[in-house]
């Protein structure tokens, strides 16, 4: 089978693409700008490079020519970016790659989608049949849009896809999740949030780069949502005892009762929006649904129809915690 990876240089796709090239049963081919960061993929077996950019429809039917499964990693993850930005590469983006799939008649298109769908509250044990929950922040209005227009090309177009909805992820060459993190465990700087008690899942992304695969090669897997979890519920304190533990950091000890973080993120939030601060603040909304709402997902379907059986959450931890020290990507 011949695939296409698209946000090949990113955490999930390097990550997927490593997997494939290791298994060496897929021609791979990975959509690529010429200012990436090629330097990974290039040590990888068996990988063809396409230069091209989702945005830009017209670069687009090289790349899908003879490609039988199209896995859609590429995405705009921000807290703080612009709504415009955010919609030509999530919904457009997405739009211009279905477009291209449907003309090249792939047989199967493996979306990442996002748990941020499903809304800023507390959310427990949701299934795939949850309703979209607006919150107003650009990410989860552009992820949603892009959700309904993939249905959208399932239902009216018959295009092959499967919407795989991962929490947050984290794994080797992780840019966003666990550095941030780090960064305030080592220098001693994390709170917890009313004691880091309340429960959420992760993914690690071995895991969910076995999920796209099998919803890549599952019959059924066409037109149907799954969500992606370590299938474990953890607490953030379980999360930051852990990280401290494996990599010796003093474990945190305060904490902020939420009333307060809530007040804090409001007037940090104004701050950077009245200033034009491009940078999120250390603390705002998003980071305290992070911190501290609950979060678990039921990933009973994923396991039925996919033979989804994720490894366990302290040993992925634990190996991508390996990973960062032998790569020296320890903040300093």
């Amino acid at each position: 089978m011949k695939v296409l990876i698209t946000g090949a240089t990113g955490l999930v796709g390097s990550n997927l693409a490593e997997r494939l090239s290791a298994e060496g049963s897929d021609e791979i081919r990975v959509l690529v700008r010429k200012e990436s960061d090629l330097q990974f993929l290039k040590t990888l077996a068996r990988i063809e490079f396409c230069y091209g950019d989702i945005r830009q429809k017209e670069s687009l039917a090289a790349a899908l020519a003879g490609v039988d499964a199209v896995y859609h990693c590429a995405a705009y993850v921000s807290d703080w970016a612009s709504r415009d930005e955010m919609y030509d590469i999530n919904v457009n983006g997405l739009r211009n790659m279905m477009d291209a799939a449907l003309s090249a008649k792939v047989k199967r298109f493996v979306y990442v989608s996002s748990m941020v769908v499903l809304g800023m509250d507390a959310q427990h044990n949701l299934d795939e049949l949850a309703p979209y929950v607006h919150t107003g922040d650009n990410y989860n209005y552009t992820k949603i849009e892009a959700e309904k227009l993939a249905i959208a090309y399932a239902v009216d177009k018959d295009l092959p896809i499967a919407i795989l909805r991962p929490p947050y992820i984290y794994g080797p060459r992780d840019r966003q999740l666990l550095p941030r993190i780090l960064k305030y465990l080592k220098n001693g700087q994390y709170k917890y949030i009313d004691g880091g008690n309340n429960p959420f899942n992760l993914v690690y992304v071995g895991n969910l780069v076995s999920a796209m695969i099998a919803a890549a090669r599952a019959e059924k897997a066409a037109g149907q949502i799954y969500h992606i979890t370590d299938g474990q519920n953890i607490t953030r304190r379980q999360l930051v005892e852990l990280i401290c533990d494996v990599l010796g950091y003093k474990r945190p000890q305060k904490s902020v009762p939420i009333g307060v973080a809530r007040v804090v993120a409001g007037i940090l939030e104004g701050v950077n929006k009245l200033l034009g601060i491009k940078t999120p603040p250390i603390l705002n909304k998003f980071r305290i649904k992070f911190m501290y709402t609950p979060l678990t997902f039921n990933i009973a379907k994923a396991r039925r129809e996919l033979g989804y059986c994720p490894k366990p959450f302290a040993q992925c931890m634990t190996e991508t915690l390996t990973w960062y020290k032998k790569a020296g990507l320890e903040p300093a």
